[in-house]
């Protein structure tokens, strides 16, 4: 990796080998692959370049190298522990993995909104039996159906609490806390050219991030006016 002089800016000199990584990749998969199971993969290729970087120390001169923070070399014993962070990374990975990707069973769920909605259905007319006022009845049924509908729509909420929705986990603002997190710690052991080269790499990271949401935006958006457009001119040829 080489760093341009007087900014953050950086040139990925490995970029070619990413391609090459990536197609291949590609031509290993045993079926179509979406963006959410590349992302999925991505914290495990972190944790194996982080068990790798971990155990450098062990090749060549490495053992013979002094920490910046400490002057001190890097114990057997805390290495162990740093590659404890890691493995306990990948099992709360794969704790919320199993959160996210495995569903109720499809007909549980229909059977209990079937069965909710009949009964808020048919309980006005229980309630009317009961009740002679029809204000009175009105109001109970509203407070009733509202209630369980509500109910409802939170269950379905909490089944599915990762994304973009008002209610959903601020996932990025969390990532960005951790990111700053260990900015700081870089900033301690390697100085300030190390954390500003990794806070570019990040950076340029999320604007390539970005730059793939915007674009599946608007081709999203295009799809669906050209339907609009096809929709209304049906109507109007009928």
């Amino acid at each position: 990796m080489d760093f341009v002089d007087g900014s953050n800016k950086y040139i990925n000199t490995e970029e070619e080998s990413r391609s090459e990584s990536k197609k291949r990749l590609k031509d290993w998969t045993h079926g179509k692959r979406d963006l959410s199971d590349e992302n999925f993969r991505a914290p495990i290729v972190l944790a194996y370049n982080l068990r790798s970087e971990i155990m450098k120390q062990r090749q060549g001169g490495f053992l013979d190298k002094k920490r910046k923070d400490t002057k001190t070399y890097m114990h057997v014993n805390e290495e162990l522990k740093v590659l404890g962070m890691v493995s306990d990374y990948v099992a709360a990975f794969h704790g919320l993995k199993k959160l996210i990707t495995t569903p109720f069973p499809f007909p549980l769920v229909q059977m209990a909104r079937t069965f909710l909605f009949f009964w808020v259905f048919t309980i006005p007319f229980a309630i009317v039996g009961d009740i002679s006022e029809p204000i009175e009845a009105m109001i109970i049924n509203f407070f009733i159906t509202y209630g369980f509908i509500g109910l409802e729509y939170v269950s379905m909420e909490l089944d599915d609490p990762y994304g973009d929705d008002p209610n959903d986990f601020d996932n990025v603002g969390m990532a960005q806390m951790v990111f700053e997190d260990i900015y700081i710690t870089i900033y301690k052991t390697d100085g300030t050219e190390s954390a500003d080269t990794l806070r570019s790499r990040v950076w340029d990271r999320c604007n390539r991030i970005n730059a793939f949401q915007r674009d599946l935006d608007d081709d999203l958006n295009s799809s669906l006016k050209v339907i609009s457009a096809s929709t209304i001119a049906n109507l109007e040829n009928v």
